[in-house]
C-alpha cells in the first residue's frame, strides 16, 4: 500500500502516513487546526510533484494567505475551486481537500451524505473530509465516521492556565493507541514530543 507523507515527521512515523486512496475524516469541535493540518499535507504532496484539489468558499487569496502564515506555500499544484462537481468525474488528483464540509452539505438527508461518501471511495484520490463536530445531525456523522477509512481528531483541553493540544486517531488501516500531543509553531503543526509531567 502507498502512503502520503504528512510532512508532519513524528507523525508521520507514528502513523506510517496516510493511505493513498483512503478517505479520512479530520474532525475539530471548533478551530483552524484541521485545516493547518491538511494544508500541510497539501504543501507536502505539491513538494513532491503531486496535485491537490481544495474545495473550500474561501478565495485563492485568502487561501494562500493562511498557507503564508505557516511558511506553506499555494502553487500551481494546489488548485482552489468553489464548486464540488469536479467530483463527479475523474480528478487526477493526489489529494481532494474538502473544507467546512458541515456546512456545505447541513441539509443533505443521510441517503445523500452516504451515497455522496461513496462516489468520494470511487475516485483514485486520497479525500480529506474537513468536518466541525457537532454541526450536522449526530446519526448523520456517527455514519460517515462508520464508512469512511479513518477518523482524525483534534482536541484541544485547558487545565489551570495552560492549553493542550493533541490528535486521536479513532479509526485508522494501522491501529494508533496513542494520544499525540502537539504544538503550532510558525512551520504549522509540530508533534511535541516533550513528557507531561
Amino acid at each position: 500500500m502507498k502512503y502520503i507523507m504528512t510532512g508532519i515527521r513524528e507523525f508521520d512515523r507514528i502513523t506510517g502516513g496516510i493511505p493513498h486512496g483512503d478517505v479520512i475524516i479530520l474532525e475539530e469541535r471548533t478551530g483552524s487546526i484541521k485545516t493547518i493540518f491538511a494544508q500541510q499535507v497539501a504543501d507536502t504532496i505539491s513538494k513532491d510533484g503531486g496535485r491537490t484539489l481544495y474545495i473550500t468558499a474561501k478565495s485563492k487569496r485568502e487561501i494562500d494567505e493562511s498557507m503564508k502564515i505557516y511558511g506553506m506555500s499555494l502553487n500551481g499544484a494546489i488548485d482552489i475551486d468553489s464548486s464540488d462537481s469536479v467530483l463527479k468525474k475523474e480528478s487526477g488528483y493526489d489529494l481532494i481537500l474538502i473544507e467546512d464540509f458541515s456546512i456545505r452539505y447541513l441539509n443533505l438527508s443521510m441517503n445523500e451524505v452516504m451515497s455522496l461518501i461513496g462516489d468520494l471511495k470511487d475516485l483514485e484520490s486520497t479525500v480529506m473530509i474537513l468536518l466541525d463536530a457537532g454541526v450536522l445531525d449526530e446519526r448523520i456523522e456517527r455514519a460517515m465516521k462508520a464508512v469512511v477509512d479513518g477518523v482524525i481528531e483534534f482536541r484541544l483541553e485547558y487545565q489551570k492556565d495552560k492549553l493542550y493540544r493533541t490528535i486521536v486517531i479513532p479509526k485508522f488501516k494501522k491501529v494508533i493507541d496513542e494520544i499525540i500531543p502537539f504544538t503550532i509553531n510558525e512551520s504549522g503543526i509540530v508533534v511535541d514530543t516533550r513528557k507531561r509531567v
